[in-house]
């Protein structure tokens, strides 16, 4: 990051935020002899397989192969670009970062988002052009605070006036382009903005910055009602709940989430008084949302609308929420209501009361299905059971597991002997099938250019002594040719070695997995001086019989006299220095 922020401060950024210290506060860390494990927060798993090294102040996932620093564990949690994690630890150090350049995708597209929202905003409170879009809000009872606090704006009809205010704002097209805001159309030879005559929400990140912005149509004709920026650098969909960089307090003071679905279902909420609400913004629950939740609660409200359409979204969020270790429950909306409609209509205490007496998984599901089963009936029973083993497989609490299973038996009068047994027979079938990235298999020399690599990493001595002897050429694996390309500059450069600094030299993530995975595993060695001599004398063996190789290529080739003697007199030459590498196996041997 050499010209961004100095090394000096992103060194004692390190150094002030312990590793371990870092990642617990994000996940449970338990000590096992000088490290710590935990159930890796990137992927699925029963097992913990997430190391935490507070020695080398670095994590790896054996299974997954994530790994990295605190910079790259907090980048991959939180979903944010390496400047941005510099500075969320920085501000926990208690640093002050002086930046000599800046990231101009970054921040630069931060800076748009910020001056096109008050463009926006001023549109709706205090332009002619946005009077229609306010008396739309204040019909469906959104108040002014509200909007300020949201920062709600408007987009005009016209296009030409967003043009103008970021050409009079010096803002560049290529910036609108990449934050989303105008896109060139090739077809048309032309640039149009995306958002006219909307409402327009800003949809920001949990830091409260500005990421991208979702417009809803002023009438219920126009489609698509709700249209949202494209991903962007900022802005991934998936990975944003709407409201929760208001609601993210109140819900870890309370541990307990409300989730809607669409913007202005949590508007009024919001205004009603209920602080915890969150939007998945209109699209079905991911993986990542509720990973992002869990870092603030324990407990989960699910209140989509009561139609068709609501159901199958909450019963496609139920499982994704149960098996992130939320604690799940669900309002049961009249059909035809959504928590905006069921608000005016009943009022906010009779909606405390529905969210007071929402209902457990199972008995949301068993409601659902007697709708569509006979549950009369043997089969029935057993088909509404085995619709809903598979989400009780997901709760990750023993004694809550324990209790659906005794309660769905007595519900449908069926054994639970033999519901305990289905259910065993479905959590094995999932365990068969939890994924791991497969480890790729290395030829022998690939296998010592490892071995190798490791020695490097734990002793800058041993980079110096492989720079006499070897080339970053010698290594015949691209990856690990890579990091002894980044290991022998630094090394040439005389600047500070230790793995923090090489994982923050490493741009490439899948080569920072590779090097904490290096650094993380036992190397078993007695003698090392001896280790690094046989290995040294192995790839050089390997490289001359390459080069002696391409030298009977060419002898096969020529047939002019002069050629066929140089030739041969180099191929001796290399044969030569064979002997003299395994005199040092043999020394060593």
């Amino acid at each position: 990051m050499a010209g961004m922020i100095p090394e000096s401060v992103i060194e004692n950024i390190q150094q002030q935020n312990d590793i371990v210290s870092v990642i617990s506060s994000y996940i449970p860390l338990k000590q096992v002899g000088r490290s710590f494990k935990a159930l890796c927060p990137f992927h699925h798993e029963k097992t913990p397989s997430f190391i935490v090294s507070p020695e080398k102040q670095i994590f790896h996932c054996f299974g997954c192969g994530a790994g990295g620093n605190i910079f790259g564990f907090v980048m991959k949690y939180e979903n944010m670009p390496f400047i941005e994690a510099v500075g969320l630890l920085a501000d926990k150090a208690g640093i002050s970062i002086t930046r000599q350049k800046v990231n101009t995708d970054v921040l630069g597209m931060y800076k748009v988002n910020n001056m096109v929202s008050d463009y926006f905003t001023n549109m709706l409170i205090n332009r002619s052009e946005g009077k229609h879009a306010c008396e739309y809000l204040k019909n469906r009872g959104i108040d002014s605070q509200t909007i300020k606090d949201f920062k709600l704006g408007y987009a005009p009809a016209s296009p030409k006036s967003l043009l103008e205010f970021a050409k009079g704002e010096k803002i560049s097209e290529t910036f609108l382009d990449k934050a989303g805001i105008t896109a060139y159309d090739s077809r048309e030879k032309n640039r149009y903005v995306r958002f006219k005559n909307r409402i327009i929400f800003p949809i920001y990140n949990t830091q409260g910055k500005i990421v991208g912005f979702a417009g809803r149509a002023l009438d219920d004709k126009t489609l698509p009602k709700y249209l949202n920026s494209p991903q962007t650098n900022l802005y991934n969909k998936s990975n944003i709940l709407y409201g929760l960089n208001i609601a993210k307090k109140n819900i870890a003071d309370n541990k307990h989430a409300v989730i809607v679905e669409g913007y202005m279902d949590l508007l009024p909420l919001y205004q009603a008084g209920f602080l915890n609400v969150v939007a998945s913004s209109g699209t079905s629950l991911t993986v990542q949302q509720a990973k992002l939740l869990l870092r603030y609660a324990t407990k989960a409200t699910i209140v989509y609308d009561g139609d068709t359409a609501g159901t199958n979204a909450t019963l496609r969020g139920l499982d994704i929420l149960v098996e992130q270790g939320l604690m799940v429950k669900i309002v049961r909306l009249p059909v035809g209501e959504d928590p905006d409609s069921f608000l005016n209509k009943y009022g906010k205490n009779k909606f405390f009361n529905m969210l007071e007496e929402a209902s457990d998984i199972i008995t949301y599901k068993i409601g659902i299905l007697k709708k569509q089963l006979d549950s009369a009936s043997v089969d029935g029973k057993v088909e509404i059971a085995r619709n809903i083993l598979p989400t009780i497989s997901k709760i990750t609490d023993s004694m809550r597991k324990s209790e659906y299973i005794r309660y769905l038996a007595a519900r449908l009068s069926l054994d639970e002997a033999s519901v305990l047994d289905e259910l065993g027979k479905i959590e094995n079938q999932a365990s068969e099938r939890i994924f791991y990235p497969p480890t790729t298999s290395l030829l022998p020399t690939e296998k010592v250019e490892k071995h190798l690599l490791q020695l490097m990493l734990e002793d800058t001595d041993i980079i110096k002594k492989v720079r006499q002897y070897l080339a970053v050429e010698d290594f015949l694996n691209n990856d690990y040719r890579q990091i002894a390309d980044l290991l022998f500059k630094l090394d040439i450069a005389g600047k500070m070695f230790s793995y923090k600094n090489v994982l923050n030299q490493l741009k490439n993530n899948a080569l920072k997995n590779i090097v904490t995975g290096l650094i993380m595993e036992t190397i078993p060695h007695s003698e090392k001086e001896k280790e690094i001599n046989q290995i040294i004398a192995k790839l050089k063996e390997k490289k001359i019989n390459k080069r002696i190789a391409e030298l009977n290529a060419s002898l096969e080739k020529t047939k002019e006299t002069g050629k066929v003697r140089s030739l041969l007199k180099q191929i001796v030459e290399q044969k030569e220095l064979i002997i003299q590498c395994r005199k040092v196996n043999v020394k060593y041997g």
